[in-house]
């Protein structure tokens, strides 16, 4: 998150932290990076001048459950658009620098994963992306 600050040091990003210190992926440390790294640069770029991210882990007999949120205060993506930001290439503002990759390349990951996800409005008012990883416990 440091170099993203240094990137954005103009807009003053305030960013909230509440992560889970026992949470463990259940997978690739690589993979986890770039997901976070696609969504944080998102997060970066489009918020006016917050970013959260939520972390936590939920257990159960059988399962752990990694549930991660990223969201801004950015004017977020219009309902109309949220299916097709999701394609490579796509992206909801074609003024923005960007590729159109980052969504779809988290989006890749996550049913690599067999997890879920969803892109919704957070409590800042922005872009939330929730994404969810069950494993078994042993």
């Amino acid at each position: 998150m440091a170099a993203l600050s240094k990137v954005y040091a103009d807009k003053g990003v305030v960013v909230g932290l509440d992560v889970d210190q026992q949470a463990v992926f259940p997978g690739d440390a690589g993979d986890l990076t770039e997901m976070l790294g696609n969504l944080l640069d998102n997060a970066f770029k489009w918020c006016r001048q917050r970013v959260r991210i939520v972390i936590r882990t939920t257990m159960n007999q059988s399962d752990t459950v990694i549930d991660i949120a990223v969201e801004d205060d950015g004017p977020g993506i219009p309902e109309q658009l949220k299916a097709a930001v999701l394609q490579r290439g796509v992206r909801a503002d074609e003024s923005a620098p960007g590729h159109g990759l980052g969504l779809a390349m988290v989006q890749d990951t996550v049913r690599l994963y067999q997890g879920e996800w969803r892109l919704g409005t957070g409590t800042l008012g922005g872009l939330q992306v929730n994404l969810r990883f069950t494993h078994r416990s042993v």
